[in-house]
């Protein structure tokens, strides 16, 4: 486990009068998969939208990076977009891109929107993360002709064409079936063994903590528990759901966690 990247002192976020996330005191190491687990409406995608720069906050929250750490409301979208590639929930384009284009979006961070058309590199940046996530095949087709799920990989290549250092990832496998599911957190888990940091909201645990080297606990606004994911047990998990869990191992060795209706 590598040192933070993100560190957050007291944090506080919400929505005009009402206060979502409530003194939040947390490290997001490097080079790790953490996964942001907890109950609907617990408060994992303002979390996630605080790290992103796109929420604002009270407290500390700091990004390290060449330059040392700073503080996310300090730096410029320009400047953000070069340190981390955001996914967020739900993905509805009403104008029919490409899929292509949709991916290249993701070199605009390094090209601008008035600079022409993509280099060699950026060409070659879109087909690497297209046949990444499986989706190369769709290039030519227009984005709004796909499935939810074919739509949600493309959206994934295009963060992975941004190639930034953190990705911060809004249920990345929603649509997903179980297969792509486990695909998508395998290449996630690939991402951090390359070095980089991953943050990913997520609702289905045990298709991503196999997968994960970290993680954040919220309920209720609250951190419950972090750390690393060894150390989330049946206790952490009917704390934070409200019912007990069953471990079990999968064939593979994995430990699994069924929820028992009480």
């Amino acid at each position: 486990m590598n040192g933070p990247v993100f560190r957050l002192r007291g944090l506080t976020s919400g929505y005009g009068p009402r206060t979502i996330l409530k003194g939040i005191d947390a490290d997001i190491p490097a080079g790790c998969l953490t996964s942001l687990i907890g109950p609907n409406g617990s408060g994992k995608s303002t979390l996630l939208r605080a790290l992103a720069g796109l929420q604002p906050y009270g407290g500390t929250l700091k990004l390290a990076g060449a330059g040392g750490e700073r503080e996310v409301s300090g730096i410029s979208r320009r400047e953000f977009v070069l340190l981390a590639g955001v996914m967020p929930q739900g993905f509805h384009p009403a104008y029919p891109f490409s899929v292509w284009e949709v991916i290249g979006m993701g070199r605009l961070p390094y090209r601008g929107f008035l600079k022409g058309r993509f280099t060699e590199e950026d060409d070659a940046h879109i087909v690497a993360a297209a046949r990444r996530v499986g989706v190369e095949e769709l290039l030519p087709r227009p984005i709004t002709a796909l499935s939810g799920g074919e739509a949600q990989r493309v959206l994934l290549a295009c963060v992975l064409a941004q190639d930034p250092p953190v990705f911060l990832l809004d249920e990345p496998t929603s649509a997903l079936d179980p297969n792509q599911a486990a695909r998508v957190f395998a290449l996630l888990r690939e991402l951090a063994e390359e070095g980089r940091t991953v943050v990913a909201v997520v609702h289905d645990i045990n298709a991503s903590l196999a997968f994960s080297g970290n993680y954040l606990a919220l309920r209720e606004g609250a951190l419950l528990s972090q750390g690393p994911i060894e150390r989330l047990n049946g206790d952490v998990l009917q704390a934070l759901y409200g019912t007990p869990f069953l471990p079990y191992r999968s064939e593979r060795g994995d430990v699994m966690w069924r929820a028992l209706a009480e």
